[in-house]
This record gives structure tokens, sequence and C-alpha cells, in this order.
């Protein structure tokens, strides 16, 4: 075992999606929030239990909506994730069959799913356009159901193609033995690669987690007590009893490292003249509000003559975007009821909001 330099933990080889999401390379293309099961843990918000596309923080209502943001990002790679992609089946092909077409076959596209709906047809039309990895999640914390049964006679399936199959759960503390004994049938069955995920809370399974006994580490993380120490574990012993690759993939791997990569890709391909990349990948620059824009807009175009490439009329904002050093000079030579502020935001779709400080 060994550590990754990501944060993470790895026993033999980093399976080829985990390399290009590490990088923030991988566009994560959520196809449904429709799911066969309702695992306790899940950490989906509400809106995304609905029958609704997204790429990355992007709501998706055509193809090229993908694409765009496939570009944005520079992706090399697609996560395709959901709920069950293969709750939807036939949107999710079209989807990788369309990502293979328009970035080529290098374009590494790997897959998560229940198995629950991993018949060997499903298989094959996936297989067929080109996904190149497939990670299957079975309810290993609920093994005396009628659906895990299913789950695994379906795993075995995927073993007649050609391409990468391994498995990818959440450590969760006092089931360490059926996690083992998920890596042993991955091993028989001649997978690759076992992903151990650090187990954390969201706001729609905290209450589920705590109902359980299960806390946080801290106030300031949302990793869950125990989890980590539990992978270790999983991974100490799966490197002396099976021949699968593992990886411990951490809360911090997922904040430190693959979001400030993907944010770090992206920020470059969508700054306006006036913004500054930070170090962590978002975008800084200053806003102007008042309650009558275009009044303000022609002031700082016409009478203080502020080129128009350094000014973004945001209207559905209500704001106006400038350079930091413009915004410091106008704050102290424009009176009246104009807010000055630096913001800082991510270069995501929906542009959240990280930091605001007032000028004025």
């Amino acid at each position: 075992m060994r550590e990754s330099g990501y944060y993470s933990y790895v026993v033999g080889e980093l399976p080829q999606g985990c390399k290009l999401c590490v990088k923030g390379a991988k566009l994560v293309l959520f196809t449904t929030g429709a799911c066969p099961r309702n695992c306790f843990y899940c950490p989906l918000s509400p809106w995304r239990r609905e029958d609704v596309v997204y790429a990355n923080e992007r709501p998706i209502k055509s193809i090229d909506d993908i694409i765009e943001e496939a570009k944005i990002q520079e992706a090399l790679g697609a996560g395709v994730t959901g709920g069950d992609p293969l709750a939807r089946l036939d949107r999710t092909v079209e989807y990788i069959k369309v990502l293979k077409e328009n970035f080529g076959e290098k374009f590494h596209i790997h897959l998560y799913t229940t198995g629950a709906l991993a018949t060997k047809e499903n298989l094959e039309k996936l297989y067929d356009v080109g996904l190149d990895e497939i990670r299957f999640h079975p309810d290993l914390f609920n093994p005396n159901s009628r659906l895990f049964k299913v789950e695994i006679e379906n795993i075995k399936n995927a073993f007649d193609f050609d391409w990468d199959v391994g498995g990818e759960v959440p450590a969760v503390p006092r089931h360490g033995e059926k996690i083992k004994w998920f890596a042993e049938l991955l091993d028989k069955l001649g997978a690759k690669f076992l992903n151990i995920n650090e187990l954390e809370f969201s706001e729609t399974n905290l209450r589920a987690l705590i109902t359980r006994g299960y806390q946080p580490i801290s106030d300031e993380s949302s990793a869950i007590k125990g989890s980590l120490e539990l992978g270790l574990e999983i991974l100490r012993w799966g490197e002396e009893n099976t021949s699968l690759s593992y990886h411990l993939c951490t809360a911090k791997l997922k904040d430190a490292v693959q979001l400030k990569n993907r944010l770090r890709r992206m920020a470059k391909n969508v700054a306006k003249p006036y913004m500054e990349i930070t170090e962590d990948g978002t975008l800084k620059f200053a806003v102007a509000e008042y309650e009558d824009l275009d009044e303000l807009y022609h002031l700082l175009v016409e009478e203080a003559e502020i080129p128009k490439e350094w000014l973004y009329l945001n209207r559905e904002k209500g704001r106006i975007e400038m350079p930091i050093e413009v915004a410091l000079e106008l704050a102290d030579a424009i009176e009246g009821n104009v807010k000055f502020y630096i913001v800082e935001e991510y270069p995501t779709w929906d542009r959240i909001e990280v930091e605001r400080t007032p000028i004025n």
C-alpha cells in the first residue's frame, strides 16, 4: 500500500478512470436520478433524485450542452453516474456514443451502476458504443434482499466483454467483512480493481447516518468517523489476500485535488478579460450594484471613460462586472448609492459565489 500523492491510498495500479479524475479531466455526466435502490447513505440532493441530466453542475437540455461543457473543461473523459445510468439505458448509450464521436476513441468513459439492471443485453449496448470501464456498487449492506442476489448474478455478465471491470463502494464502518467478501468475489471473477470511498454526509443522508450511530469526524469535515480507518484496513487486507488493485478515495481528494484541478481547467476557458484566476481555480473580480444599471453603465462608459471591454452588464445578477483595480478607484470617486464589491466565484455553470468583500 502506498500514498498516491492525491491524499488517497493505492494498492497496485490506479484505475484509468481515477487517473483522469484526479487531474480534473473527467466530465461528470449524471444521466438520471432514477435508481432501483434507496441506500441510506446516498448523498444525492432532492432535485437530483428526479429523472434529470447534468454535466458537472450544468442542467442539460440537449446533447450540445454536454459537448459544450466537456470543451469548457477540456475533458479527456467522462464518468457516467446517477442514480443508476442503466435506469435510462437508451439515453446513457446515446450520450456515450456522441461523446466518443465528438472526442475520439481515446476519450475514456467509465460508468457506475448498481448491477440491478446489468443484463447481458444491456451491457452489450454499452460495450458496443465504446464504454471503457464499468464499476459495480451492489447493495452489500442489505445482503438478504432479492435485489442484491440479482445484482451479484448480473455482475458476472460484465466479464463477457473486453473492458475494465471493478467495484466501487463506500467504507461504511461496521461492515468491513461484507466489503471483503465483495473483494474476494471480484477477484475470483477476474475484476481489475475495487475502489473504496471514504463515507461522507450530506444534507440528505445526515439524519439516516446519525440514526445508525455514525458521526462526522469534526465540524469542518463531511467525512464520517471510522470510515478512513476501515478503508485502510481493507487495503492492507486486500494486498495480502487478493490480486485486485485498490484505491481508497478520501474526502480530501475530492475537495483539495479533483475539484480544484477541474476548476482550473475550466477557469481559463470562461474567464473574461477583467477576471483574475486564483490558485484554487476560482474567478476574482469586482462588481458594482445600483438600482438603475443602465444609468450606471452610461456613467462609467461616457463620463468615467472606462473601456467597454472592461465592463460587463450582468442583468441576471443585477450588477456591472469590472477589474478590481477599476472598482477600487471608482469606489472613492463615485458618490451616491452605488455599492462596490470584490467577489470570488466558481467558474462552473452555476457560478456559486465563494466570497464577497465590500469596497466602500
